[in-house]
């Protein structure tokens, strides 16, 4: 069990973020952990394995309890682009990359100052062939693993990412609804089944034991890759991260859901029947103004047409919209990376 204490100060930081970077770190992660991956994640795996990646390779078959932070760069706004994360990792200090690879590389004392939690069968040293990959200076290592993230990024996500993006908006979204309703530590608690709230600290199952203390901020950060609670620099200030598996939360629905969001969904959801503007407020408790925009959006999208009478303007969802809305079974939102 490691136990993420939360005072006030951490409360009051505490916010959600999209990371592009930290996105393909979990995917390195996983395809590493998970025993039956999912197409996306069979192709990244064949793409580590072409020899394109030989260090992003070395890193992801090394040691997976703890990757070096720059790989995970903190998400500055809540949807940075890749190209500014990116910009992170190739201008990475060279002191704190060599700090981080020692970490990596050795375990021992150097790994457990950033992850207290790990025993000592935990704080064994990466394999031996990692090394050749990766004991090269500073500052090639660094921009050699931008490079290699960034064609990995081109040949896997980028295709799909305004999609993907969606996805994880309306992943946030729903679960600051939770928030709304039944305060900030219960929504924590279900965001994933091994985090539980407890006596102001949120404790996540895991094989290992240790505290995470202080008062710097997390920001929490959605996966599709991940299906365990990640931990990335919990130690280090305006860099702690809680990586949050989607999956777990995922519920079947249409395949348009992801890339509408929660609201515009339930929107569209509810125009079986014309509806007005007013009437839209006051069905899903939205302020007029936000459902104008939201209307306005899926006009543009041909998902809704508009009719007048007299002084109102009735709204209703087109065939289009019908046909997306139709039950499908449920689809991994990044299961359609090309090949």
């Amino acid at each position: 069990m490691i136990r993420l204490h939360m005072p006030a100060e951490r409360l009051a930081g505490l916010r959600w973020a999209v990371s592009p970077v930290g996105e393909l770190a979990a995917a390195l992660v996983a395809v590493s952990e998970v025993r039956r991956p999912p197409p996306a994640l069979r192709r990244v795996g064949a793409l580590l394995s072409s020899g394109r990646l030989p260090t992003l390779a070395a890193v992801s078959r090394g040691y997976t309890a703890y990757l070096p932070e720059l790989l995970t760069p903190a998400p500055r706004t809540f949807l940075p682009s890749v190209e500014d994360q990116l910009h992170t990792v190739a201008t990475t200090p060279t002191g704190t990359v060599g700090t981080q690879f020692t970490a990596f590389l050795a375990g021992g004392q150097a790994r457990g100052s950033r992850c207290p939690w790990l025993r000592e069968g935990q704080l064994e040293r990466a394999e031996e062939r990692v090394r050749p990959r990766i004991e090269v200076g500073e500052s090639e290592l660094r921009e050699r693993l931008a490079r290699e993230l960034h064609w990995l990024w081109s040949k896997t996500m980028a295709p799909r990412w305004s999609e993907i993006a969606a996805g994880f908006e309306g992943f946030v979204e729903r679960h600051g609804a939770v928030a709304a309703r039944e305060g900030l530590g219960g929504a924590l608690a279900a965001l994933h089944s091994s985090l539980r709230w407890q006596d102001g600290a949120l404790q996540v199952t895991s094989a290992y034991e240790g505290e995470v203390g202080g008062t710097h901020p997390l920001t929490l950060i959605p996966s599709l890759f991940l299906d365990r609670v990640g931990l990335h620099a919990p130690l280090r200030r305006e860099e702690a991260q809680l990586a949050v598996p989607m999956g777990a939360a995922r519920h079947p629905g249409p395949r348009i859901a992801p890339v509408l969001g929660a609201t515009r969904l339930a929107i569209l959801h509810s125009l079986t029947e014309p509806r007005t503007t007013t009437a839209l407020a006051a069905l899903h408790h939205l302020a007029p103004a936000t459902v104008s925009f939201h209307l306005t959006r899926l006009l543009a999208a041909d998902l809704v047409h508009r009719t007048r009478s007299g002084r109102h303007v009735h709204y209703r969802h087109t065939s289009r919209a019908r046909a997306f809305l139709r039950p499908s079974p449920e689809t991994d939102p990044s299961a359609g990376s090309p090949r």
